[in-house]
């Protein structure tokens, strides 16, 4: 008896964890559509650049009453500053959960760089080309420099910000504790004097896992924009300790934040 109940306990957590993962894919897909649907019409006065944004408020909007997830951000008058100037925004990078974040948080002159894999998926991959997206093959040293080159283009010339992960690839930690920082995001602030906005987001194991098969409805996704950091008089020598500084301020806020999202022993 007890292994039955336990067996249509895991058939319905399975059931309902596919359900969900449905949804959000039908989200991205839509919301991919949509940026796709607009891009013409954005060529024709001149603001490419928005393709994303539009997208972005697609997927905010989808993703908050389709499958009931929200974001909480702290701190998001610090945003205002990539509507003002180019700046590179670095983020902790843990699931699929960030696609859902970042459409809240998502500035409108920016460009995200993401695997060259995503480049090459219909529909979403399709939609990143179109909003100027950029793409690198993770160890292929052209692709670096093309990336390299691309995003200077974009911060100088083209006054649009960049997001990046600096932690270089998806780090779904348990315990929400970030890789090491790679030196790209940073090198580029000192070659453009670029300000660099981190955003913390919280620990979202709890809220999507897939070998725990757990994606939840109705949550809240906690995120906090801080500072702006200034890199105008930033120097070579500096970047080791601006690596540093900015991946224990993530930390600590993104340590705050899953402290906040945990319930309460008295509410549990």
């Amino acid at each position: 008896m007890g292994l039955g109940i336990d067996f249509i306990y895991r058939l319905v957590c399975w059931i309902a964890f596919y359900i969900q993962l449905a949804l959000f894919l039908q989200c991205v897909l839509l919301a991919s559509a949509v940026g796709i649907a607009v891009s013409p019409l954005l060529r024709l006065v001149r603001r490419q650049s928005a393709v994303n944004w539009v997208g972005a408020q697609a997927m905010r909007i989808l993703t908050e009453h389709v499958l009931g997830i929200t974001v909480e951000i702290e701190g998001a008058e610090n945003l205002a500053r990539a509507n003002d100037r180019a700046c590179i925004i670095v983020a902790n990078h843990q699931s699929m959960l960030d696609i859902v974040w970042l459409a809240w948080v998502f500035p409108r002159r920016a460009a995200i760089v993401a695997n060259m894999f995503i480049r090459r998926l219909p529909v979403l991959g399709w939609f990143m080309r179109l909003g100027g997206n950029l793409f690198v093959k993770q160890g292929d040293k052209q692709s670096v420099n093309a990336l390299f080159e691309s995003s200077l283009r974009y911060l100088e010339h083209d006054r649009t910000s960049i997001v990046m992960f600096p932690e270089g690839q998806r780090n779904p930690s348990e315990s929400g504790t970030l890789l090491d920082f790679k030196k790209g995001a940073f090198f580029l602030a000192y070659c453009t004097h670029a300000p660099i906005i981190p955003i913390a987001v919280q620990c979202t194991y709890p809220l999507f896992s897939w070998p725990l098969m757990r994606f939840r409805r109705n949550c809240v996704v906690r995120v906090r924009v801080l500072l702006p950091v200034s890199t105008d008089t930033l120097t070579e020598e500096d970047i080791p300790a601006l690596i540093a500084d900015t991946r224990r301020d993530i930390q600590k806020a993104c340590n705050t934040l899953s402290a906040a999202a945990r319930p309460s022993p008295a509410s549990t």
